[in-house]
């Protein structure tokens, strides 16, 4: 039999070749048989083969690239990422350059690929650092007399670093990256007057007091005041009056540094008719310094330190103890100064990154102690520490807020400070017991005598000075702070009242009926007699007759935070 070809023409169904291709092989089939028999369903083409579909032909894409100034458009057979597509146009992407959409972007039709070519620069330039201008005010001067310039400004000098952006060829940013001090800036500082109509009142002794960071001083009466200081960085942390009033401790802040938050500092008043040049003493990152009652030739600073932590608090405690000696060569006429420890650094203790407080004793032999669960005495000459009074730590709730009591010494070796007492019911735990007793303690045979029960977490009471009731006059007296609000002893404003050592007597005298209670932290500091009392109300000083109820205004600033009076 003959080979069967087909040919597909174009227009000629393929369904019908093969119909009549069967029906010829089939006429073949009927003539060669020898025996007619039944003929069978021959399938025809359409039940055994699909119908035909035409298969669409995608169309090109178009994109657009802007990129070096140009816009060009492309026409792709197939869909391109954004980093096949500019390889294909022979652009590369620098570093810094940026990419619109992402590299990986698989792009449709109609896209468009923005390439900004980014180039960065550095330049250094000397910047001049203008000087800042610092403001004093003095009550001593009328309110409209003219400034006067204490310090004149000087401009400083510093190495920037700037880095320079360019995109397509065009500045966006200029920046500095980094700066090198050359040379100091040296602030203006102005005094200004913004005396009031206070009455000058008589001062006697030395009265010192802290007022926007800086020290002040009056003498003879209230309206001679001298300036002590003009840098206003006094932290507050250390102020104390020497016994005989010639020297001051104070500690100044300390901003740029890793290591130390503050440094100590003593000022001399024995010629305060101008601001006085700060001593600096060989000691940082104090928390607590006093200067000891009994000097001699030798200048004697008990001291407590801290170290600097990166914490919200920025100081932790070292509960040490030292004494530092300052002399005077008498070959070179330089400072010597020598250190002795008294008590080694401890961490241990509840609340122990607060600290200790320490307060000497009138005779100089001993270092009262304050810590927050906990009240006693050291003895500097055997270093031993002995406990008077042990209590439940109160529990602030708090990272950076802990309580100790203060401690205040009297004549005849008395220890006037406060204790927590225990909880007022069953319901209340013994941490956060609102009960804070004032206490006096006789360190020698440890009997201790409950004066002001609830007297306040701050009631801070410092006695009368020593021999101002030499006369009979005046009887020895506790001034101290008592709480209007004993339940709320944080918050709680509180009014100054005045007793006798053994706690009779008993009067609130500041402020009058009706107005607002004095802040809690607030010290009271008696006058070398003992006759007047001068305290922080509303940041502004007062002086006060406790005998007779009078009051003054000092300043009107309200910026003071620290007083310290001596003879």
């Amino acid at each position: 039999m003959r080979n069967a070809q087909l040919t597909m023409h174009s227009g000629r169904p393929a369904a019908l070749c093969i119909v009549l291709l069967a029906a010829g092989l089939l006429a073949a089939a009927c003539a060669a048989a020898p025996t007619p028999g039944p003929t069978p369903a021959i399938p025809t083409a359409a039940a055994t083969l699909p119908p035909a579909t035409a298969t669409p032909t995608p169309g090109p894409l178009t994109v657009t690239v802007i990129a070096d100034g140009q816009t060009r458009r492309f026409a792709l057979p197939e869909p391109l990422t954004v980093n096949e597509l500019l390889a294909q146009a022979g652009l590369t992407v620098g570093e810094f350059d940026r990419l619109d959409p992402p590299p990986f972007t698989r792009l449709a039709d109609g896209a468009v690929v923005t390439l900004v070519r980014v180039r960065q620069t550095f330049e250094i330039e000397q910047v001049v650092v203008p000087f800042e201008s610092q403001t004093l005010k003095n009550e001593n001067l009328p309110a409209d007399s003219a400034p006067l310039i204490l310090q004149p400004g000087e401009n400083g000098l510093e190495e920037v670093t700037y880095r320079v952006v360019f995109e397509d060829g065009v500045q966006v940013s200029r920046s500095p990256i980094r700066r090198v001090p050359l040379k100091p800036a040296v602030p203006q500082i102005v005094m200004v007057g913004i005396q009031r109509p206070f009455t000058a009142a008589p001062i006697s002794g030395t009265l010192t007091y802290l007022s926007g960071g800086n020290a002040w001083l009056m003498r003879g009466n209230s309206s001679q005041r001298t300036p002590l200081t003009t840098s206003g960085d006094l932290d507050g942390r250390v102020f104390d009056l020497a016994p005989d009033s010639g020297w001051l401790l104070v500690s100044r802040a300390v901003t740029e540094s890793a290591t130390t938050f503050n440094a100590l500092y003593a000022l001399s008043l024995t010629a305060a008719s101008a601001i006085s040049t700060p001593v600096s003493l060989p000691v940082t990152n104090t928390l607590y310094a006093e200067w000891s009652p009994t000097q001699t030739v030798t200048l004697t600073v008990a001291y407590s330190t801290a170290d600097k932590t990166a914490g919200a608090l920025g100081w932790q405690a070292r509960n040490d103890l030292w004494l530092l000696n300052w002399s005077e060569d008498r070959r070179t006429r330089r400072p010597v100064f020598t250190f002795d420890e008294i008590l080694p650094p401890s961490f241990s203790g509840a609340y122990a990154w607060w600290g200790t407080g320490f307060a000497f004793a009138p005779d100089g032999l001993w270092l009262a102690y304050a810590q927050t669960d906990s009240v006693g005495v050291v003895d500097l000459a055997t270093r031993e520490k002995v406990e008077l009074a042990r209590f439940t730590a109160y529990n602030l709730q708090s990272d950076t807020r802990a309580w100790y009591p203060t401690l205040r010494w009297a004549e005849g070796g008395w220890l006037y400070t406060l204790v927590h007492g225990g909880p007022l019911d069953q319901f209340e735990l013994p941490e956060f017991s609102t009960v804070f007793n004032l206490v006096a303690i006789a360190p020698d045979s440890r009997l201790q005598l409950d004066l002001v029960p609830r007297a306040g977490m701050f009631a801070n009471p410092v006695p009368s000075p020593a021999g101002s009731a030499a006369t009979g006059e005046r009887p020895a007296r506790v001034a101290f702070l008592l709480a209007t609000d004993p339940k709320n002893p944080l918050l709680t404003p509180y009014r100054l009242a005045v007793m006798d050592r053994d706690g009779s007597n008993l009067r609130v005298v500041f402020p009058p009926e009706g107005q607002p209670g004095i802040e809690p932290g607030v010290v009271p500091a008696w006058s070398p007699d003992g006759r007047l009392i001068a305290l922080i109300y509303q940041g502004n000083l007062w002086l006060l007759d406790p005998g007779s109820g009078e009051s003054q205004q000092l300043t009107g600033d309200g910026l003071t935070t620290r007083v310290e009076w001596g003879r």
